[in-house]
């Protein structure tokens, strides 16, 4: 036990560099909060809310909490609004971020999201609430607290069949955290994502995806997971995590308006006694989802000097048609 105690804590020393690029097990839900690109993309007005608590029941163990608010303004350009709070022991990061992606639509419904996000990260180091065997020991008697610029970009290409993704949530880390002037350094962390969609059946959708990222001084993370969805409105996933572990959860379509989601990855390593259990919660809500991604290509048509443009003229013939042959 005293072994994998110590094992923990040289993770989270490592995790203290590497934890600001989040990630979670259901990643088709989340994907705009480390990609600016991904936002708006399963319905015009959309909010996701998800929390993740690791190691269940040791004490000081990290803790996330994400809000990715969306509106697809027009067909080709969405906002959005990416909070996330992440705790490990006594360091805290809060990030606040506005999120713009503008989107170039292909002759075969395909999408191509460039995406940017501005804000700013608070670091908070509560030194001075530990206690320690040594008393007013200097080291522990401050807490240091900076609030410092930072941006995203990203990239997403997605069409009713695939998905892949690349983005940096964070372009800059800052240094001489605890004192002095802070200075902000060019230090992307760099996250993808891919996956797609295989019609196994009449009402059954297998989702195999993966997601990785990448921190200078860290190791390369990354996840494995398979969503089974069934009838449109159930799923089950299983995955595997980089650092052994494995991931099984569920999904499902309350309402068209409302999803929520619950998955846990379980430590099958040296360490699984004393890290236990991760949980991860997800609840989402759009107005509407596009619940089917066939979709995603009748948005536009093809002028005939091959641009893109907005059926507005052939949507309201169409409309006017079927209310002129109701009523006569």
């Amino acid at each position: 036990m005293k072994g994998g105690l110590i094992g923990i804590m040289i993770l989270i020393s490592g995790m203290a560099l590497s934890q600001r690029t989040i990630r979670f097990a259901q990643l088709n839900f989340v994907q705009g909060i480390n990609n600016p690109a991904a936002i708006a993309v399963d319905g015009k007005i959309m909010v996701d809310l998800v929390g993740r608590s690791q190691w269940f029941g040791f004490e000081g163990a990290p803790n996330t909490y994400g809000l990715n608010a969306q509106y697809e303004i027009v067909e080709e350009m969405a906002v959005g609004l990416n909070v996330y709070h992440d705790q490990i022991g006594v360091n805290q990061t809060t990030s606040i971020r506005g999120q713009y992606a503008y989107r170039l639509y292909r002759y075969n419904g395909d999408v191509v999201a460039l995406g940017l996000g501005l804000g700013i990260d608070n670091f908070l180091s509560d030194y001075a609430s530990t206690f320690t065997i040594t008393p007013d020991d200097p080291a522990f008697q401050s807490s240091y607290y900076k609030t410092v610029f930072n941006a995203a970009v990203g990239l997403y290409y997605y069409s009713p069949k695939y998905y892949v993704g690349i983005s940096s949530p964070h372009l800059f880390y800052p240094k001489a955290f605890t004192g002095g002037k802070t200075k902000l350094y060019p230090e992307p962390h760099v996250y993808m994502s891919a996956g797609f969609y295989i019609d196994a059946g009449e009402n059954f959708t297998l989702n195999p995806n993966l997601q990785v990222k990448y921190v200078e001084s860290a190791p390369i993370a990354g996840d494995l997971i398979i969503r089974n969805t069934f009838y449109g409105r159930f799923s089950v996933i299983v995955g595997y995590r980089t650092e052994n572990s494995i991931v099984a959860g569920l999904d499902v379509l309350i309402t068209p308006m409302c999803r929520a989601g619950y998955s846990f990855n379980y430590d099958v390593g040296k360490l699984s006694r004393a890290k236990g259990m991760s949980n991860e919660l997800y609840l989402g809500f759009a107005f509407p989802y596009h619940s089917d991604r066939s979709d995603f290509g009748k948005r536009r048509y093809v002028s005939n000097k091959g641009g893109f443009r907005r059926d507005y003229k052939r949507q309201y013939h169409q409309k006017h048609k079927i209310r002129h042959n109701r009523y006569h």
